[in-house]
């Protein structure tokens, strides 16, 4: 999937999560945002294959444990789920695709693909995209117009 179409999966999870909490706005929708593309930072790493180990279970699990470990607020549980759940989101849009998410990895190589229609839909289907972003401009707005 596109960054901005990752960016905008951040946002429809910070308008659910927002119905769960009285932390602010602008913190929780920069928080989801900045978790659902961070998966792709492998891009820009020489050293790392993209959609490799930052595209998995362990992954998620490992980035929510460690705001979980490093965090000191009381808010620090929702935002570590917050954080899992955001690159969950990710590996959900990227399994998707034809190329899929190593889910499993280290423990399988093997890539997964959506049920049913996952490997259908291309990363650069342009449809799919805004169709996904338009939801998430839909969302925001009635983050901002409650």
């Amino acid at each position: 999937m596109k960054q901005l179409t990752h960016a905008a999966s951040g946002i429809l999870l910070a308008s659910l999560a927002l119905h769960y909490t009285s932390h602010s706005t602008l913190c929780v929708l920069c928080w989801a945002v900045t978790w659902s593309i961070i998966s792709d930072f492998d891009v820009h790493v020489p050293t790392l294959e993209h959609r490799g180990i930052t595209h998995t279970l362990v992954f998620a699990l490992f980035s929510g444990a460690l705001v979980l470990a490093l965090g000191k607020s009381p808010s620090t549980p929702f935002y570590a789920s917050l954080a899992s759940l955001a690159i969950l989101l990710h590996l959900v849009l990227d399994s998707l695709t034809p190329n899929g998410v190593p889910l499993w990895m280290p423990f399988s190589r093997k890539r997964v693909r959506f049920p049913v229609i996952g490997g259908k839909i291309r990363s650069d289907n342009r449809a799919f995209n805004l169709i996904i972003q338009a939801i998430a401009i839909g969302a925001a707005m009635m983050i901002i117009i409650p």
